[in-house]
């Protein structure tokens, strides 16, 4: 890896400690209720933007059928996945 990387890196993991720390030390106050919305409407955005950049992005759009199928059929594998392994669950737990 190159310098940059390892820099960008510790400032991400940085800033996720920094919220670790913030988040331990504003716990009982009444805003942490709010936070849950703010994630909503961050994720929503940064998902708008994808969007976009996907949009423009001439290489995607003109595979779109079969990336579509591929994502449609791992969406279908993975959901199905997890729904076999929780009953399975469900009953080992459930004895």
């Amino acid at each position: 890896m190159h310098p940059q990387k390892y820099e960008k890196m510790f400032w991400l993991i940085l800033t996720m400690f920094m919220g670790i720390a913030a988040g331990f030390m504003l716990r009982r106050l009444r805003i942490s209720s709010h936070i849950g919305k703010a994630i909503s409407v961050t994720i929503y955005v940064m998902l708008f933007f994808l969007g976009v950049k996907i949009g423009q992005d001439e290489n995607i759009l003109g595979n779109l059928s079969s990336l579509g199928l591929q994502a449609l059929l791992l969406a279908f594998a993975g959901a199905a996945g997890s729904v076999i392994f929780a009953s399975l669950l469900y009953r080992l737990l459930k004895r």
